[in-house]
């Protein structure tokens, strides 16, 4: 790229920005427009906790008996903008096609504080812009709010005014992850992991902020405080395993005892099978096990399936070996949604699109360790929470909406890898120049 195109770039990425933010928001809504998802179980859930909680001042599924099946952050959210705009489910999604649209603006101004080049920020958000995860903004999931929790955490953590003030950065760090376990139930156990990442670095004498880090922890303990309270008045539990996510995740790993699986990532029809089979057989364990064992409530079942998980673990170690590796390669290299529909119309356009989703992640994995290098103690929270994300999802459960929290942080790191690059491309230009 020669001056003229850089000086180009440099006067009109504001415009260009807001160009492409205009332009995902005209997707995201003609999308809502035109497409009708119906609402399916967990949607609904969520949806009528929303407005029971607005209606009857409970919070449940059915309007009568208070719930630990969800967590409240989702439903919460939902509620808010329910009362400010109304029940019809169309006003929800215009409304999460902004948070989508604030996600990506985010990542852009974290690339900004960092000094990324324009051309870099400018591709970043086209990529962006037009990645799968708008996919997800006309249907009733909590992924679209906590991609937004995520990526807010990220500019906290680069911000470079935040990070003067290092015990007002970790206050913050730890609400943003409390919030996420508030909508996300699968964060549960993540200050638990961060103390002990924390101890690991300190016996490797890797240098991180230690005590801002525990704070991190602390925090967001306290924010999700409430509610355990509020579990432990109703249902006689800190925290009930149906409302920790973790434990019914495991009940994933069922499978392993009845079958060996390989699921092929590339293979959208044998993928898409597999997890029907799988699901199909994981019900049918769950009712049996209800019948053969007595198992009355769904605590006493999680508790259950939890045991019977650890033991089935045990008794086929390299099944669920092999079981982990897939996972890890679901969550991070599962096929685009709509592949279906690529690899139907051309197997060229399909195979394209799948090598350029694969080379943005490694490359994007890439730029994140290369950011962590350059300033691990100020990266440290976000790296931990790639780090729990992936090791959570191949230990237990993983399909591909759930990498979506992941998907800021792979830009980022992808914007940060290619603004790199083109450091060392201009620093050769100029050498040749001078010579």
């Amino acid at each position: 790229m020669n001056n003229a195109d850089s000086n180009f770039l440099v006067k009109k990425e504001r415009v260009i920005i807001l160009l492409l933010l205009l332009l995902a928001l005209i997707i995201r809504i003609g999308i809502i427009i035109k497409i009708e998802e119906p609402i399916d179980k967990d949607a609904l859930e969520y949806y009528s906790i929303a407005k029971n909680v607005i209606e009857k001042h409970i919070f449940s599924i059915d309007g009568v008996s208070p719930t630990s099946r969800r967590s409240p952050g989702y439903p919460m959210f939902l509620a808010l903008f329910i009362t400010l705009f109304g029940s019809n489910p169309t006003y929800i999604y215009i409304v999460q096609a902004f948070v989508n649209i604030l996600t990506i603006y985010l990542i852009y101004l974290s690339l900004k504080i960092l000094k990324t080049k324009s051309a870099v920020c400018i591709i970043i958000t086209a990529l962006f812009v037009i990645d799968t995860s708008f996919v997800y903004v006309n249907v009733l999931y909590a992924e679209i709010v906590t991609m937004l929790i995520i990526t807010i955490l990220l500019y906290i953590s680069v911000n470079r005014t935040v990070s003067e003030k290092k015990y007002t950065q970790s206050i913050l760090q730890g609400t943003c992850v409390g919030v996420l376990i508030l909508l996300r139930p699968t964060f549960l156990y993540l200050p638990i992991f961060i103390i002990v990442c924390i101890i690991i670095c300190h016996l490797f004498k890797l240098d991180i902020r230690a005590k801002e880090s525990v704070i991190v922890s602390i925090v967001a303990i306290l924010t999700i405080l409430p509610w355990s309270i509020r579990n432990r008045i109703v249902f006689d539990q800190w925290i009930p395993l149906v409302n920790a996510g973790g434990s019914e995740l495991w009940q994933a790993n069922l499978e392993i005892e009845n079958l060996t699986v390989w699921y092929s990532v590339t293979n959208i029809e044998k993928y898409e099978q597999q997890r029907t089979e799988s699901a199909a057989l994981q019900s049918q364990l769950r009712s049996e096990y209800r019948q053969l064992y007595n198992l009355n409530t769904d605590i006493e079942l999680n508790q259950f399936l939890k045991q019977k998980a650890k033991e089935i673990i045990l008794a086929h170690p390299f099944r669920y070996t092999l079981l982990c590796f897939n996972r890890f390669l679901i969550f991070w290299f599962s096929p685009p949604i709509g592949s279906a529909t690529l690899n139907s119309v051309s197997s060229l356009i399909f195979v394209f699109f799948l090598s350029l989703k694969y080379w943005m992640t490694i490359l994007g994995i890439f730029g994140l360790w290369r950011y962590a290098r350059l300033d691990f103690s100020g990266a440290f929270v976000v790296v931990t929470i790639v780090a729990y994300a992936t090791v959570l999802h191949s230990a237990t459960h993983a399909i591909q909406r759930y990498f979506l929290p992941v998907i800021p942080l792979v830009y980022f790191g992808l914007g940060y890898f290619l603004n790199s690059l083109k450091i060392k491309t201009s620093d050769i230009y100029n050498k040749n120049r001078n010579i």
